[in-house]
């Protein structure tokens, strides 16, 4: 699968202005989930009009970084249909994703090791702790967009596959490497 990246960052961006308090003590730097949720929510509501959408004639996943800060990083991705990202953490970074456009599903690991599943719609989303694995994959038959924030910003991703004995690390990637997706 190819993959596209657009660098992009909107003039007038508001990340600055989604600084927010950690959710508890014990949350690393950057922000916790909670809030992390309810930033990328605000900075969807804020932007509105302004964020991309994808091509009704999508094939392939593209995202764009829309806000880069020392302690924030916002996305845009585009997903066609059936396109994945497969099992991935984000490199002890908390995250949020608000699903702007379509409908989303997320596969993710619980604290006991099992699979859940769930479905995000546009108008929604779900936010994440530095440990949280997971995939996104778009089901529907149209074109999805969603907008992700990590903080502080993603140092790597560890990507995932499923073996009988579980959980076996397949590759990393880091924001240093050209090839850089997330």
């Amino acid at each position: 699968m190819t993959i596209t990246q657009e660098r992009r960052i909107l003039p007038g961006g508001g990340a600055h202005r989604h600084r927010l308090p950690r959710d508890d003590a014990r949350t690393p730097p950057g922000v916790g989930p909670l809030a992390l949720l309810d930033a990328v929510q605000a900075y969807v509501t804020e932007m509105d009009g302004l964020l991309p959408l994808a091509d009704p004639a999508l094939t392939e996943r593209r995202y764009e970084l829309l806000e880069l800060t020392d302690e924030l990083e916002i996305w845009a991705i585009h997903w066609p249909q059936n396109r994945r990202l497969e099992l991935h953490d984000h490199g002890a970074t908390v995250g949020a994703l608000w699903v702007m456009a379509g409908t989303l599903e997320e596969h993710y690991i619980q604290a006991d090791r099992t699979v859940a599943r769930r479905t995000l719609a546009a108008g929604g989303g779900t936010a994440f702790g530095p440990t949280y694995i997971h995939d996104v994959v778009n089901a529907a038959p149209a074109p999805a967009t969603s907008v992700h924030a990590y903080s502080p910003p993603m140092p790597s991703m560890t990507f995932y596959r499923q073996e009988v004995r579980g959980l076996v690390v397949d590759r990393a990637v880091y924001g240093s490497d050209p090839s850089w997706a997330p």
